[in-house]
C-alpha cells in the first residue's frame, strides 16, 4: 500500500519505546460499526444484526469484544479504530478460510504474515471458530507526529474455540494454546489514504513476566 514505507520510518521512535503495562481507568466500548458507548461495559453478543467489517457480517456465534479507554483526540480515535479494523480483518480472514482479504488494507509486515498463518490453519473448511474473544485495557502508549503510534492490548481468547464446521464440536483453542491470554504490542502507521496499518512488535503470553498483567 502506498505510504507504508514513509510511515515505517516515523514509527522508529515508537518501536524504541517498548512495551508498557495495559492501561486501566474509565473505559468505553468500541463497537465494530465505530460507535462508542459511554459506559465501561462489554459489548453485547451480536444477534441477527451482528458485527461486521464492510460487507462481511460475522456469524451470530462469534463475538469480538473491544473495551478501550475513551480516546482524547481525533488522532487517538483513528489509531484505536485502525487497531480494531486490523483485529476484525484477522478474524474475517479466518472465518472465510482466507477468502476475505480485507486484512491487506489493515495489516503490514509480520501482522499480515500472522493473519495468513491463522487463515491457513482454517483453509480446509473442516474447522472454524466460535465463541468470544476480548481485547481489553487497550492503550496508546505513544503517538508520533500524528502518523505513527504504539498500541498495547490484553487479549483473552479463553472462550474462543476451534470447532468442527459440520458438527460444531469443540476441537481445541482457536489460537495456539500459549496464546489463550496474552499482551499484544503493535505499531501503527498512517497511510497516504488516511487509513492506519498495523505491524506487530511483540506478543507476551500471560504466563510470562511481561504479559502477567493480562492474566
Amino acid at each position: 500500500m502506498r505510504g507504508r514505507r514513509g510511515s515505517a520510518a516515523l514509527l522508529a521512535a515508537g518501536i524504541l519505546a517498548g512495551a508498557v503495562a495495559c492501561g486501566s481507568g474509565n473505559a468505553a466500548v468500541f463497537r465494530p460499526g465505530g460507535s462508542m458507548s459511554p459506559a465501561p461495559v462489554r459489548a453485547p453478543l451480536p444477534g441477527s444484526g451482528g458485527q461486521h467489517l464492510g460487507s462481511y457480517r460475522f456469524p451470530s456465534d462469534v463475538s469480538i469484544d473491544f473495551t478501550v479507554p475513551a480516546p482524547a483526540s481525533a488522532v487517538q480515535r483513528a489509531v484505536i479504530a485502525g487497531y480494531q479494523d486490523y483485529v476484525l480483518s484477522l478474524w474475517a480472514a479466518v472465518l472465510t478460510h482466507g477468502k476475505n482479504t480485507t486484512y491487506l488494507r489493515h495489516a503490514g509486515g509480520n501482522a499480515a504474515g500472522f493473519v495468513r498463518r491463522e487463515a491457513a490453519r482454517y483453509a480446509s473448511g473442516a474447522v472454524t471458530v466460535k465463541g468470544t474473544i476480548s481485547y481489553t485495557g487497550t492503550k496508546i502508549s505513544g503517538v508520533y507526529f500524528g502518523t505513527g503510534a504504539d498500541v498495547l492490548s490484553c487479549v483473552d481468547a479463553s472462550a474462543f474455540h476451534q470447532v468442527n464446521a459440520q458438527t460444531g464440536a469443540t476441537e481445541g483453542p482457536a489460537l495456539p494454546a500459549r496464546l489463550t491470554r496474552y499482551l499484544e504490542n503493535v505499531a501503527e502507521g498512517r497511510n497516504s489514504d488516511g487509513t492506519w496499518s498495523v505491524t506487530r512488535l511483540a506478543v507476551y503470553p500471560a504466563t510470562s513476566t511481561k504479559g502477567a498483567m493480562c492474566r
